[in-house]
C-alpha cells in the first residue's frame, strides 16, 4: 500500500452544519446586545472570509446590531451599513465599532442638517427624533397615531400613578402651537402615562409654553419627581442639555439605561 501524507490532501470540506460556532448565550455574554435577530460575530466572519477577499466591500442593507460589519472590520474588509434606525447606527459606530470618526450619512449632525430633513422627510424627522432620547422607540404607525409618536417604559414604576411606567413623546418639526401642547398633556392622562416629552425643532421657550407644561404637576418615578409634562427640543440635543428623565429601559433589550445618561 502507498502513503497518504496530510499536506497533499486536498483536506475535508467544512459540513453545511457549522456546530463548532456557538449561539449567542451565556458563553459569548458579552457580545451579546440583546438584539433580536443577532448572529455571532464567529458566523459572519467565516461567511465574509469564505465569499469575499481582504480589501473587498461588504454591504449590509439591513445591518441591525451591526455584527456584519464588526466581522467585516475584522476580516480587514471595506463595509457599507444601513438601517432605517439612526439609533441602531449610533450604537454600531460608537459601542460595537468604537470609533466616532467613522461618518454616517443621511443622520443629521448640526441644527442645519436637522432642518433640512425636517422639512424635506417628515416623517423620517420624527423617527429620528424620538430615538434621540435613550429608552424612547417611534412608533410603528406614523398617520393616526393619537398623539403620541414614540414611546418607552421607566425602570422603576411611577409610584403616585398606580405604578405606570409607560412614558410618551410627542414631535413637532414645525412651529409648535400652544393648544398642540395642551392637546399632549390630555394625551398624557388618557394614556395614564408617568410623564411626556413634547419634542420641538427649536427651543420653545414661551411663558405660556413653560406655564401648560408647569400645570400638568411632578410625578414620583422610584426615588425622585420629574415633570409630567417637559419641554425639550433638537437644539437642546445638539447643546448637550438633555431633560430630566428617570432611568429607562432600553426598548430593545429590556436592559435598564441609567440615568447617568441624563441631565
Amino acid at each position: 500500500g502507498g502513503r497518504s501524507y496530510l499536506d497533499e490532501s486536498p483536506g475535508r470540506p467544512v459540513p453545511d452544519w457549522w456546530t463548532d460556532i456557538h449561539s449567542l448565550g451565556q458563553a459569548i455574554g458579552k457580545e451579546n446586545t440583546g438584539y433580536p435577530t443577532q448572529k455571532p460575530v464567529a458566523l459572519l466572519e467565516r461567511i465574509i472570509k469564505t465569499s469575499s477577499n481582504p480589501g473587498d466591500l461588504v454591504l449590509d442593507p439591513f445591518c441591525g446590531c451591526g455584527t456584519t460589519l464588526v466581522a467585516a472590520e475584522q476580516a480587514n474588509r471595506n463595509w457599507l451599513g444601513i438601517d432605517i434606525s439612526s439609533n441602531a447606527v449610533r450604537l454600531i459606530r460608537d459601542e460595537r465599532l468604537g470609533d466616532k470618526r467613522i461618518s454616517m450619512e443621511g443622520i443629521p449632525a448640526d441644527m442645519a442638517g436637522a432642518e433640512a430633513l425636517a422639512a424635506d422627510q417628515p416623517f423620517q424627522f420624527e423617527r429620528w427624533a424620538v430615538e434621540l432620547l435613550p429608552g424612547f422607540a417611534p412608533n410603528a404607525k406614523q398617520v393616526g397615531d393619537g398623539g403620541v409618536d414614540g414611546q418607552g417604559l421607566t425602570a422603576d414604576s411611577a409610584t403616585s400613578k398606580g405604578g405606570k411606567q409607560t412614558a410618551v413623546l410627542q414631535v413637532k418639526g414645525g412651529s409648535p402651537k400652544i393648544d398642540q401642547l395642551r392637546a399632549f398633556g390630555q394625551v398624557i392622562g388618557r394614556q395614564q402615562a408617568a410623564f411626556g416629552i413634547f419634542l420641538t425643532l427649536r427651543k420653545w421657550d414661551s411663558a405660556s409654553a413653560r406655564a401648560e407644561a408647569a400645570g400638568m404637576g411632578k410625578v414620583q418615578v422610584g426615588e425622585r419627581e420629574y415633570p409630567v409634562l417637559q419641554l425639550w427640543s433638537v437644539q437642546e440635543y445638539f447643546a448637550s442639555k438633555m431633560p430630566a428623565m428617570p432611568t429607562m429601559l432600553n426598548p430593545y433589550t429590556g436592559k435598564p439605561i441609567h440615568g447617568d445618561l441624563f441631565d
